[in-house]
């Protein structure tokens, strides 16, 4: 029997990260020394200035982005086997070999898995590849958070201002994959407008990827196969009078059972928003008015 490997492409903002925490706390998975890998968001792009980025992340030690404190030293953590991993030539190879190492240093977990956000936008012609390349070793799962859009994206606005402001290394990412912005969009995040950042991407058509849902289900879909791929409404999944239907489904659909105890909390959809290792959900430096809202329904 194939090893289960999960991928989780998103949608960054929806929950992800205690979705993570959820599955991690039920057994089920373990990403390793960080949450996400971007092994193929590095192999597509293939620029020397994300690698040796990632290098970095891998080899040297800063406090994780999402718990404020130095990463944990992980089963898996060896800084060779990480700095050979991430030099190039990068390919589904090397990515296949880590895969098969995860799946020998966490035994006690039922599968291996990629939360890494960025194969949400990665090409069709570049997933069908890799799942192509993932068939003789793994029996490959698919899931794909999503959430209300217009949320959504005004967190993903705020996500830019929460990484810029982050520090050094995450504003050093940011550049290697910024566009050469318009200065009031640079404006806006560095002085933490996030209204006026929200309405200027609009009214620009400035959409990101991550919003059109459906395209990248039905990309998912094609790539992996439409009974591999299981979709997840953020609201939904943290919400107890929709557990038994959707923990049951997901349960099935992973071939293990994830129960409401194994659920992390969720700052988006809890009052409590001082929750210990979701410092990546810190997106909301402004308000999400009533009217901004209904603004942005016809656009989203």
């Amino acid at each position: 029997m194939k090893p289960k490997l999960l991928l989780n492409p998103g949608t960054p903002y929806s929950g992800t990260t205690p979705f993570y925490y959820t599955l991690r706390n039920a057994k089920f998975c373990h990403a390793g020394y960080k949450k996400e890998f971007h092994y193929l968001h590095m192999m597509h792009t293939n620029q020397s200035d994300y690698t040796n980025w990632m290098i970095e992340r891998y080899t040297g030690r800063r406090p994780d982005f999402r718990t404020g404190e130095l990463p944990e030293i992980t089963a898996e953590y060896d800084k060779d086997h990480y700095q050979a991993l991430l030099e190039p030539e990068h390919s589904f190879d090397k990515y296949i070999y880590h895969m098969h190492y995860m799946r020998d240093m966490f035994p006690e977990y039922h599968a291996v898995c990629d939360f890494s956000n960025y194969k949400i936008a990665l090409p069709e012609e570049f997933l069908t590849a890799h799942a192509n390349a993932l068939k003789p070793h793994f029996d490959v799962r698919v899931t794909m958070l999503v959430a209300d859009p217009v949320f959504r994206y005004y967190q993903e606005m705020g996500g830019l201002i929460n990484q810029y402001h982050a520090g050094e290394h995450k504003r050093k990412k940011m550049k290697i994959f910024g566009r050469n912005e318009d200065l009031m969009y640079n404006h806006y995040i560095r002085t933490k407008q996030q209204q006026k950042l929200f309405r200027w991407c609009i009214e620009r058509s400035r959409i990101s990827t991550n919003c059109y849902y459906e395209d990248n289900y039905a990309k998912l879909t094609r790539s992996y196969g439409k009974k591999n791929v299981l979709v997840l409404e953020m609201e939904k999944l943290w919400d107890s009078s929709y557990h038994n239907k959707v923990l049951d489904g997901l349960s099935h659909f992973l071939d293990y059972e994830i129960k409401p105890e194994h659920l992390y909390p969720n700052k988006y959809t809890s009052k409590n928003k001082d929750i210990k290792g979701l410092n990546d959900q810190n997106t909301e430096f402004e308000p999400l008015t009533e009217e901004l809202y209904e603004w942005a329904k016809d656009f989203l």
